[in-house]
Formats: C-alpha cells, structure tokens, sequence
C-alpha cells in the first residue's frame, strides 16, 4: 500500500518497503567517520537522527569499519553509576564481538575511578583486540541529563580525542553523539573543562527537492502536493504523517480546500493534543523550560512568531538554543523564523496568551499603586473583577474552539455525505450497464468469456506461486550463505584463540623442568600459523625464544644506544637492526614487535647487517673487527629446533613420557612437520627429478597429517 512508504514512528530501516530520504547531512556525518573524527548530531526530535545513524553504520560496515550503536534508553536511567558504566561497555562489547569479558574486566578494576577505568578498557581491551577502525554512535544521550554520574563519561569521551596526540592508536576511535541536548549540557559540573570537541552536523529539513519522492505514494496534482508539503516546511516527522493520512483517506476531490481540511483533522484542535511530536514541542515550550526563563522564553517565540521585529541568532544565549532544541524555531540566515506554517497555526497568539498570561502585577500595578490608599475593599474589587474577566476570556477561547471543532466536523460530515451519495449514482450507473450488457450478450459469449477468464486466472496464479518459490529459494540459498560464513569465522576465531593459548603456554613451560614440551608446543604453533598473519609473529617470536631457551619478554623499547643500520628480509616479514650497543634486533615489519630476545657476540659497535638471500641467515658487521653469522628465519629455529628434539621421546613416542592430551597431539604433529623439514631440506640439495619426487611426497605428507 502507498501509505507503507511513509514512516510516522522509529527509525526508517525498522519498516519494510519504507522510503528514506537522503540530505546533505548523510555524506557529511559519513566522511567524518571515515576520516576518525569526532561528531555529534544534536537536534529536536523526529528529525531523522536514528534513521541517520543506522544507514551510516551499514555504509562504514560495508568499507571495512567496525560500528557500534549504543541506545542509552536501553541502558536505562534507573541504576547506579557502577552498573550503569558495566551495562554500556557490555553492548560495546557484544558488537564487537570482544572475547575479554566486558563485565568481569570491570568489576575486576574496580578500585579505579570511573573516568580512568572507563578510557583503560577501550586502550587496553578494545584496541587491543579489533584492528579496524571503530566508530561509536551513542545514540539518546538527552536521557543522561537526569544522571548525576555522566559528567565522567562524556570526559573520557574528550580524553579520547586529547590522547591522539601521545597515542596514534587511538586515531583509530572515534564517537558520534546524537540526541536533544546542547554540548554544554553534557558536562555540567562548572569545575571541568566543558565539552568542546568534535565537528557539528546539521540536520536539516527537507528542501523541495530532497521531498519530491514523498509524492510517490499520494496521486494528486503537483500544486496540492506542494501545499502540502507547505504546511510542514520539510519536516521529516510531519511530512510523512500528513502524507500517510492523505494516503490512507484520499479526498474525492484534490482541491486545495481538502488538503487544508486533511491538515485540520490531524494537527488541529483535540488532535494537537495527541501528535507526540507537537507535544513534545508543546513541553519544551512549557514543562521542560529552563529554570527562571519561563516568560522569558514565550516572550522571545511571541516576538518570532509576530514576524514584526527580527530576532537574532544568538548560539550562546539559552533561550534561543532552547528554541532551536524544542524544533519550533530555526535559523534562517541569521534570523530565528517559525519553524513551519503548522507549528505557526498551532502554537498561535492565543495558544501563547494562555500558556503565559501576563503578570498580574505588571498589569494593574499602577491601578493598584494607586487604589490602594484609597480603600483596600477596591483592591478586592478590582481583583475579583480581573479573575471573572480572565475566566471569561478563558471561557470564549474555549467556546470558539468548540465552535471551529464544531465546524471541521460538519465540513467532514458534508465531505462524507457527498462521497457517499457519489458513490451510490456509480452504483447505480454500474448496475443499470451490467443490465443493458446481460440483455445484449449471448449465453454462448458469457460461457466463452468465463472459460477465459478461469484460464487466465490459472495462468497467474501459477506464475505467483512460480514466482514465490523462486523467491523462497534465493532467500534459503541466501540464508544458507550467510549461517556458512558465520560458521566458518567461528572456527577460525577459534582456531586464532587456540594458537595464542599454545603460544602463551609454551612461554610459560620454557622456564619450566618441562622445556621441552614449551618447546615442543612452540614448534608446533608455528608450523601451524603459517597461514594465519594474525598470529605469525607472536608464534615466531615464542619458538625464537624456546630455541634459546630465554626468559626475556617482548618491550616496547629496544635498543640502548643509537642505530647504524637496518634491513629488511626478503619475504618482507623481518627487520634487523643494528647499534652502537653491540647488539642486533629482529622486529616484525608489519607490527613493529620485537621478535625473540636481542642477537648479542659483538664486543664491540655493530656497523651493518644484512640478510641472505634465503632469508634465513644475517650477517653483520662490527667495530670489533669482525664478521658475525646469525639464525634469523622462523624457518631456520624450526629446522634447528627438530634437529634439537630428533632424539627425544616427545619427537619418538610423546605418549610415553607425557600425560598431557595437548602436549601428546602436538608431538605427534610436530613429528610430521620435522619429517617433512628434513626432506624438504635433503631435496634442496638433489638434483632434477628426484627433487620434483620429493617436494611431491612433502605435499603428500602435508596433506594427510595437516
């Protein structure tokens, strides 16, 4: 149905068929997130901010980024700060897919302050673990203005941005802030540094031209299409109400007049007390006003409203952001207009009398002034009077209210009596056709015309069902695809997860008596990893370190004196480096890692090193007046490594010697991969066909024990 185009309520992606429009704000919020910077999207509400969100992340998703949406109304405003912090890293967590337990980390740490514990877990958990770059949308954060613990939150929000400068990695992290709610009102303690980061996005309404495709669904004429379309200004929210109702009761007649009368029936009179977006326009005008600037606030929309004096846009005063916020007014140029004609008809002069009556005592304080010596009695009088004058001016409101709903509903009754009585002279001119065409046909033709139709009727329902089955099955096939590819990124996170656990227990058995099995893990996590970059370095690093039996951990700073020289292996995996501290350094190229302990035999500065072609020696020299020979591939450890265990029963039989399940499977792997290392280095040195026979009963062997 036409009216399914229109969305009255939530996001646009939560409606099937639904139209979204797209605005200039769509590709400004999307570039700021490809580039990581900071953005908040903070207007009134049913301007589209959620709608925004969404088809912002499922862009970023599809480039490769890693979103998540955070709903601050799901979280809630009912618990303390500790649960409250617990429940917003755990949906961070979850759509990250974070194998660190968001909860337990953050009961774990909880003698640190929120703010510091709050930064530690995205330095320490979530960069550490997601290489993408991350975009974080933090949607309804007008519900924590009633919290009085989220100052903390929105600081570690700026510290985020401030901690670029001594941590690239936190280039990758970037927030988008969306909601009813100021920047200055995210940080209210007067005692902190306000919130002054990232890029505004201005969400605005829709131009003529971005509205055009809301006529899709509505067949009347382009100038009643556009005094539609008038009445709400582009307002996303009370554009596609008016269009669903105009969709669903279609006038007789597209006059200008019924546009007009369709626009009464839903926004006027008792109506404007039920449209959820005029009363909470209507609140922020009234009930949600800044403390003390109540009149205020009516006085300066009074003043908008009149159009007599223009009213300046003043981005620091809080009526006018106020204004801005509640979506009645909005900036044009540099002046504050009315937001739309129907906000113009609804918060009216006397909708704007009777919500801010003026003081009594500005009113009659000079009668008063003066009555008063006279004769206290006259006070009263006069008083009395001035209530019997107000409820009566209240009292004719009220009656010329009635009075105009007394009118729409008679224009409607008369629109409804004229439809019905149209309707019943086509019913009869249809009836008084089918009789003059009964009298002309032949039984013979209606038989031949009902044969006809049945098989027409067969035909298409035959190609409906065709159809239908044809979409069941590209939706199965589709579903199929997707739950294989979930599967097989489960095994191999898994997978991932099970090698860094081998790798770290090697570690931790090489200082052990049982060096032998970390070694024998060791080995093992490598041979395994040589598909998998993600942990390649990690697994080389622990068998450099199991082949020389060192404790020595990674560290992030290396050398103790300046670099000579640097190169590069030839698989582009490796670096070596070499300085005045008599030292060499191997580090992962990709990851800036140092891998395995530092190569020390100088005794003297080291002034080049170089690689083999093969990649699996380097040679350096030295002050000292010397030519060093160093083991530097991965490939080199392993094939020295076997040699080391060649005789030992974990190598012969692990099963013998070891109860460990893990350490037994490994040895008997391990077992394979050595066989096929010594092969494959025997073959390296055969000649012509021999060669090719024995690469092949490698491939053989690594296929049936891989």
């Amino acid at each position: 149905m036409a009216e399914s185009l229109y969305t009255t309520g939530g996001t646009v992606q939560a409606q099937e068929g639904s139209l979204y429009l797209v605005r200039p704000a769509d590709q400004q919020l999307l570039e700021l997130c490809r580039q990581s910077r900071f953005a908040y999207v903070l207007t009134p509400r049913q301007l589209g901010k959620s709608s925004l969100m969404i088809r912002t992340a499922e862009e970023l998703l599809a480039e490769g980024f890693r979103a998540v949406m955070v709903d601050l109304t799901q979280i809630g405003t009912g618990s303390d700060a500790e649960k409250w912090y617990g429940d917003v890293l755990e949906v961070v967590a979850d759509q990250l897919e974070l194998t660190t337990n968001a909860r337990a980390w953050w009961k774990q740490e909880a003698e640190t302050g929120l703010t510091l514990r709050l930064t530690r877990f995205f330095e320490e958990v979530v960069l550490a673990e997601v290489e993408e770059p991350i975009v974080i949308f933090v949607d309804e954060i007008d519900t924590t203005l009633s919290l009085s613990f989220t100052d903390d939150f929105f600081a570690a929000i700026r510290y985020f941005y401030v901690a670029r400068a001594q941590n690239p990695a936190m280039r990758r992290l970037s927030f988008v802030l969306i909601g009813v709610a100021t920047p200055a009102d995210l940080i209210r303690d007067p005692k902190r540094t306000p919130f002054n980061i990232g890029e505004r996005v201005d969400l605005r309404d829709f131009s003529a031209e971005e509205a055009a495709p809301l006529g899709l669904g509505l067949p009347l004429p382009a100038p009643e299409a556009e005094r539609a379309l008038g009445w709400t200004g582009g307002h996303p929210y009370l554009s596609q109400r008016l269009c669903s109702v105009l969709a669903q009761d279609p006038p007789a007649q597209w006059t200008e007049a019924a546009v007009d009368q369709a626009v009464g029936r839903t926004f006027f009179g008792e109506r404007s007390e039920q449209d959820n977006n005029l009363q909470f326009v209507r609140d922020m005008l009234t009930k949600r006003a800044p403390e003390g600037y109540g009149a205020e606030l009516l006085g300066v929309y009074r003043t908008i409203w009149q159009g007599k004096q223009p009213v300046a846009d003043e981005e620091q005063n809080l009526v006018h952001t106020h204004l801005k916020l509640a979506g009645v007014v909005r900036r044009d140029g540099r002046q504050l207009v009315v937001r739309n004609r129907l906000y113009q008809s609804v918060f009216n002069a006397a909708w704007i009398e009777e919500h801010n009556p003026e003081d009594f005592w500005k009113r009659y304080g000079p009668v008063l002034k003066w009555a008063v010596p006279v004769s206290l009695s006259a006070v009263l009088v006069a008083g009395v009077m001035t209530v019997l004058a107000l409820e009566a001016r209240r009292q004719t409101e009220r009656a010329e209210q009635a009075q105009r709903r007394a009118l729409e509903q008679g224009e409607k009754a008369k629109w409804q009596s004229r439809r019905a009585l149209k309707a019943e002279a086509l019913a009869k001119a249809s009836e008084t056709k089918a009789l003059a065409r009964a009298q002309d046909t032949q039984r013979a033709l209606q038989q031949l015309r009902q044969s006809q139709q049945q098989e027409q009727q067969a035909r298409t329902t035959a190609e409906e069902q065709r159809e239908r089955a044809e979409h069941e099955a590209v939706v199965a096939r589709q579903e199929r695809g997707r739950a294989e590819q979930q599967t097989m990124f489960a095994r191999a996170q898994t997978a991932l997860a099970n090698l860094r656990a081998q790798v770290a227990r090697a570690l931790n058995l090489l200082p052990t008596t049982e060096a032998a099995s970390g070694l024998m893990l060791a080995l093992d996590a490598w041979s395994r990893s040589q598909g998998a970059p993600a942990v390649w370095a990690a697994s080389a690093s622990a068998l450099q370190q199991a082949w020389l039996t060192s404790q020595e951990t990674n560290l992030l700073k290396g050398h103790e004196s300046y670099v000579n020289s640097v190169a590069f292996s030839p698989d582009g995996r490796l670096i070596a480096s070499a300085s005045f501290d008599r030292t060499l350094r191997l580090w992962d190229a990709k990851t800036g890692a140092p891998v395995g302990s530092p190569l020390k035999g100088h005794e003297s500065y080291v002034n080049s090193v170089a690689f083999s072609p093969d990649g699996r020696l380097i040679a350096s020299a030295s002050a000292d007046r010397t030519v060093r020979r160093w083991v530097a591939s991965p490939q080199e450890w392993f094939h020295l490594s076997c040699a080391r265990l060649a005789h030992h029963p974990l190598l012969r039989d692990a099963a013998s010697v070891s109860t460990d399940p893990e350490v037994v499977a490994a040895g008997k792997r391990v077992q394979q991969a050595c066989q096929a290392e010594r092969l494959t280095s025997q073959t390296a040195q055969q000649p012509g066909p021999r060669k090719v026979v024995a690469n092949l009963l490698v491939w053989a062997r690594g296929l049936m024990g891989v």
